[in-house]
């Protein structure tokens, strides 16, 4: 990548649109029957503000973080923690945007319940990251490629269960694979309320045809998944929603290699 486009690249992606305020529960997205949205709906795409702005604000700002200690007890996947951080929200931002500006936007949510399909919690992290191993050989084979983010969460009445937000590719339908691949994990047959599907911006190609109005689901979509951070991390973004996320065991959040850290900060510098 010569100068003049690695900087146009950088520029896209420091121009993107911001997070915008939305309230959002797991019913907020379109279910993935839904049909193609009224396109209206982009004219009515308001200026970001409240939590999603402050959100937006701290990260394409550069603004500092707490240092991150790497080994010890974080690289066990018998370590325990009661609410997301502040890195690990920041990072789960940071990577929804620059999927969208890689073409690669995160326009499906899933909420697998590992608790309901019989993984117990200090398997879920594995649960999580063989299912979309399984997804994307899938979906490389046809010759696409996707992208995600995962927070899981562990609390009364659903259990241990994991929010994916994930780039899946126009075309590909998961459902029936959904499925095969939950049984092939966990060796039961599958239940009807296993996994939740829902289409961000309510059509796979929202992000390219009605791009303002799938920022303001996004948004909200992002803002739902983080609802897990604690009380510190919430006032220092400007969330003003945060819950009991539960005790995970192992791993709490991350992101596809491609979307992550080390990728974004190579490209952007």
């Amino acid at each position: 990548m010569n100068a003049s486009t690695r900087l146009g690249s950088r520029q896209a992606i420091e121009n993107k649109s911001a997070f915008s305020k939305r309230p959002y529960s797991s019913a907020a997205a379109a279910p993935d029957s839904a049909q193609v949205t009224d396109n209206n709906s982009e004219k009515q795409a308001g200026e970001p503000s409240g939590t999603d702005r402050a959100i937006y604000n701290r990260i394409s700002s550069g603004a500092s973080y707490p240092a991150r200690h790497w080994g010890g007890k974080r690289n066990s996947a018998a370590r325990t923690s009661d609410a997301l951080t502040l890195n690990q929200a920041a990072n789960i931002i940071a990577a929804a945007k620059y999927a969208a500006a890689i073409f690669l936007p995160l326009n499906r949510h899933l909420t697998i319940h590992w608790e309901q399909a019989g993984i117990p919690a200090e398997r879920a992290a594995w649960a999580t990251g063989r299912f979309l191993k399984l997804a994307g050989d899938w979906i490389a084979k046809r010759g696409g490629r996707i992208a995600w983010a995962w927070v899981r969460e562990n609390g009364d009445g659903k259990g241990s269960h994991v929010h994916i937000l994930i780039h899946v590719p126009a075309g590909a339908r998961l459902g029936d694979m959904q499925r095969r691949w939950l049984r092939s994990i966990t060796g039961r047959t599958y239940k009807r309320t296993t996994i939740e599907t829902r289409r961000i911006g309510g059509t796979a190609g929202a992000a390219r045809t009605a791009p303002a109005h799938y920022q303001l689901n996004l948004s909200a979509v992002v803002g739902y998944v983080l609802k897990g951070v604690g009380a510190a991390t919430a006032l220092a973004l400007g969330l003003e929603r945060h819950d009991e996320g539960g005790q995970i065991v192992g791993k709490r959040a991350a992101t596809s290699q491609n979307i992550g850290r080390a990728t974004r900060g190579r490209f952007l510098k």
